[in-house]
């Protein structure tokens, strides 16, 4: 007897064990689309992880998340969902954070908040673009070969992490 209780502890911990089996009911037209991000959610490999960690604000805010727009050490949350009130769409509140500093924001304010970010965003991006001659490249969809694209990408952090991080002008772009 001891032999299979054995053998069943080694099973369970080669495959994993325990699994939890979770059977939840919802609208078909909601689990048609709600499926596949479960199914990605619950991946157990680095992917599964960081999409799990890209959510974990979810489960403290009390309004579903639309955005969260972070700074180094500051962060704006966008909560929804959005209302249209003549033409204009409005989130129902924001939250800041920044050291000290916890502010919720009401819909006008959120409003005019956002649209600075995203016009501060636009800049930037534009800006890069612009500074490292991106604009010369032809807008096509370039799919991702994650084996072999991961692997060069993580060459690259490793490369620059080794040598002199801000000495020679680097080439973004594929």
């Amino acid at each position: 007897m001891p032999t299979v209780s054995l053998f069943r502890r080694v099973i369970r911990r080669l495959t994993g064990w325990p699994l939890i089996k979770m059977t939840y009911r919802a609208h078909y037209r909601v689990m048609q689309r709600a499926h596949p991000y479960i199914l990605k959610l619950i991946e157990d490999n680095e992917d599964g992880e960081a999409r799990r960690a890209s959510l974990a604000g979810w489960l403290r805010a009390e309004r579903p998340v639309l955005d969260v727009l972070r700074g180094t050490v500051s962060m704006f949350r966008i909560d929804g969902p959005r209302q249209c009130v003549e033409d204009e769409w409005f989130a129902l509140g924001a939250r800041i954070e920044s050291p000290g500093i916890t502010v919720q924001l009401d819909p006008v304010a959120t409003h005019h908040l956002e649209s600075r970010v995203r016009r501060a965003i636009e800049a930037e991006i534009v800006g890069w673009i612009t500074e490292h001659g991106l604009q010369y490249h032809p807008s096509v969809d370039n799919p991702i070969n994650r084996v072999v694209d991961d692997a060069q990408a993580v060459a690259l952090m490793t490369e620059w992490v080794k040598r002199d991080r801000w000495v020679e002008t680097q080439s973004y772009a594929k």
